[in-house]
């Protein structure tokens, strides 16, 4: 199976034209206010104009509000206080500590449409750059009955063996595909998903 790939922290329309041309196989957009990649309702226009395929995820860090409706197939939160309406399917962010175990992190998801693998920095809800423990990853996609998606410093050099070593359904990936914050580059996302769908 060919792992999916998700082009995350997306802040410009033709950083998101090149992805698909690319061949992501889905788009991320940060609407949490604490980030650098936050674009918040300003961007609403342009992303409303690509095309339905591949699918839109607001990203949050804390879902405390709804996602506007029509626009993004799918939400990814770490924490929950409200379910946003329309969206009927949510990624649950886990940023990974030491000595996790995956049946405990499994079995507290069961409502979740995905499970999407981050590493834990304290006072910051994701995006760090930084690496999770991919043998605990490979614990939890095999504990796992529902899709695993890894994030985490991944980057075009790393994301091979990565993929080798979790089996990921998909892989997640933001500053490792960037010149500068929220800004991607160019030959790093098409080098990063031809890496990833390669294994």
């Amino acid at each position: 199976m060919v792992t999916r790939v998700k082009i995350c922290g997306i802040t410009r329309a033709e950083d998101a034209e090149w992805a698909i041309e690319c061949g992501a196989d889905a788009l991320g957009f940060v609407f949490e206010r604490s980030s650098t990649r936050y674009i918040g309702d300003r961007e609403l226009k342009w992303i409303s104009a690509l095309p339905p395929i591949p699918p839109k995820i607001a990203v949050f860090g804390k879902v405390d509000r709804a996602v506007h409706k029509g626009l993004f197939d799918v939400v990814q939160g770490v924490e929950w206080q409200m379910f946003p309406e329309p969206s009927p399917k949510r990624i649950h962010v886990v940023r990974l500590r030491p000595g996790q175990r995956a049946k405990d992190i499994t079995d507290t998801l069961i409502h979740a449409s995905a499970i999407l693998l981050d590493a834990y920095r304290e006072g910051q809800w994701g995006g760090t750059g930084h690496t999770v423990d991919w043998d605990q990853a490979a614990e939890i996609v095999q504990e796992s009955h529902i899709p695993i998606i890894l994030a985490g410093g991944l980057d075009p050099e790393n994301v091979r063996q990565a993929i080798s070593i979790v089996r990921p359904f998909a892989v997640d990936v933001s500053s490792g595909v960037e010149s500068e914050g929220g800004i991607k580059d160019r030959d790093k996302v098409k080098a990063f998903i031809e890496a990833a769908k390669s294994v």
